[in-house]
């Protein structure tokens, strides 16, 4: 940390505003002035930014990160991509104590505590949990729930927003919080609406039953009155392709009527999850083991495929909707496997793919995930193109021999060179607004998200004609081409793609209303 100035750079400020071309002086942690090129006075030493853009460290609204800052291995993933601040705790899932490990006897507030002690990378905007607060009062029990329950889970939740936490998130797609209905959610934010607080979810259904779920995820805003952000938003399935027309028409209308709420995606036509998501909810009900013992047992195994391989359901099958040969196997708790499709995985071992899936899981314990291949181009432009759809990377790293979504690594210079450079759906200025000032607004997070004097300098220097993403699919940990320096805090923590060795990243509050 110390004082420098960045001379003559062509500065996107996070506003949206056409970019300049600046000098802007950098003073401890902080900027301490933008201004024209050769009227700040030198006196410190230059970094010539001749060619190069300057512009806000980016803001990734969903990540999964929660745990990277307890791991004995830095996480650099995402701060060499430009990202310096990551919202952790989405869709439903939130530690509930300090640790590499998931504490489930803990609160949320002990994670917070933890994230102070750890000095993680990137700086941390946490959300809590929905689903994990429900798993600590109620387990994995596939019910409504008490009043007294209701306000165990609500004192936990403000007792973490009350120590800075950002808000609260679901993940209606998974269990436990599949088992919550909407009153559930909305008496959680009942009268929150006055904190710098935002409703994160990963809705009940992103396939055949899409546009309810949608409606269920409006409502809770019309109910309580707090910010939305619809967490990744997609139309997942061949047979649900094109149906964001629609979820989209819906949200502008709530906007219409008065409902806050804003969305996120990713820029790429394949999600990732785990593979036991593939699973109807009443499979994984009463959490690991009893899952495990349904999975060996013949009858229910039957039971189970008929399920998941049928379109007469409820619930969002994926196997149905887009096939076991567009799903990637990425990581699994034996280490094998990684790369392959869950239907070539059948082929080799000489059976069904649902039996093939079904065994994998056993054989790791439940603890493998995977690339689905499931969205179409046009439905993820459409997305992108809403103007508060902000850029999220939804990665968590994993072991360096899997085989994880290239999102995690490559998510913001793919905007810049897909979507920018070479499709022109944003302009340099409008993507760097989607990637950090207008995230930083919606997510009140403080002097963070643009160029001006007073805000923290946590900045990205980077060549517009060269920056792209380098990562595939079959080599996801390739980090990106084109970013100069990132500094955080002032201090310069990457240098094109090497990693500094200096964590500056910190537990963030939120700004107040």
């Amino acid at each position: 940390m110390g004082r420098f100035l960045l001379a003559g750079v062509l500065v996107f400020d996070g506003t949206g505003t056409k970019g300049r071309v600046a000098d802007v002086r950098v003073d401890g942690p902080y900027i301490e002035q933008v201004a024209a090129p050769g009227s700040v006075p030198k006196g410190v030493p230059v970094v010539s930014g001749e060619g190069l853009a300057l512009c806000p460290g980016f803001i990734d609204v969903h990540s999964h990160a929660d745990r990277s800052p307890f791991s004995p291995h830095l996480d650099t993933t995402k701060v060499l991509q430009g990202i310096t601040t990551e919202v952790v705790g989405n869709c439903g899932s939130s530690p509930l104590g300090g640790g590499h490990e998931d504490r489930s006897r803990g609160r949320p507030s002990d994670y917070l505590a933890a994230l102070d002690a750890a000095r993680p990378v990137t700086n941390f905007a946490p959300l809590v949990g929905h689903g994990s607060l429900r798993e600590r009062v109620m387990g994995f029990e596939n019910r409504g729930c008490t009043p007294d329950e209701i306000g165990g889970m609500r004192a936990l939740l403000i007792e973490a927003l009350d120590r800075g936490a950002f808000g609260l998130s679901s993940g209606l797609f998974y269990t436990p919080g599949s088992y919550a209905d909407t009153d559930e959610l909305s008496r959680l934010l009942e009268g929150l609406s006055t904190r710098p607080l935002v409703y994160a979810s990963h809705i009940r259904n992103e396939g055949n039953a899409l546009l309810p779920a949608v409606d269920e995820f409006l409502a809770v805003g019309r109910a309580t009155g707090v910010r939305l952000e619809l967490s990744h938003h997609k139309a997942a399935g061949i047979p649900n392709w094109g149906k964001t027309r629609e979820s989209l028409d819906r949200v502008r209308a709530a906007r219409q009527r008065g409902v806050s709420v804003a969305l996120d995606a990713y820029p790429y036509t394949a999600s990732s999850t785990s593979i036991s998501a593939n699973l109807p909810g009443w499979v994984l009900e009463g959490g690991r083991d009893r899952a495990m013992a349904r999975l060996a047992d013949a009858d229910t195994r039957r039971r189970i495929a008929a399920e998941c391989e049928s379109g007469e359901t409820e619930w969002e099958s994926m196997i149905f909707a887009t096939g076991y040969d567009r799903m990637v196997i990425a990581f699994t708790k034996t280490g094998q496997h990684h790369g392959k499709t869950l239907a070539a995985l059948a082929t080799e071992r000489g059976t069904t793919p649902f039996d093939a899936m079904a065994d994998l899981l056993l054989e790791n314990e439940m603890t493998a995930g995977m690339v689905v291949h499931s969205m179409h181009a046009d439905d993820l432009t459409r997305v992108l193109s809403d103007p508060e759809c902000w850029i999220g990377t939804d990665g968590v790293a994993g072991d360096a021999a899997s085989r994880p979504h290239p999102r995690l690594t490559g998510t913001f210079p793919r905007v810049f060179r897909e979507f920018v450079r070479e499709r022109g759906l944003y302009s340099w200025e409008e993507a760097v607004r989607r990637m950090t000032g207008g995230p930083a607004e919606y997510f009140h997070i403080p002097e963070r998200g643009f160029i001006r004097e007073g805000q923290v300098a946590d900045l990205v220097l980077f060549d517009p004609d060269r920056i792209a993403d380098a990562s595939t699919f079959e080599e996801p940990w390739t980090p990106p081409h084109g970013i100069t320096a990132i500094y955080m805090g002032g201090v310069k923590v990457a240098e094109g793609t090497r990693f500094l060795g200096s964590p500056e990243g910190r537990r963030l509050t939120p700004a107040a209303l």
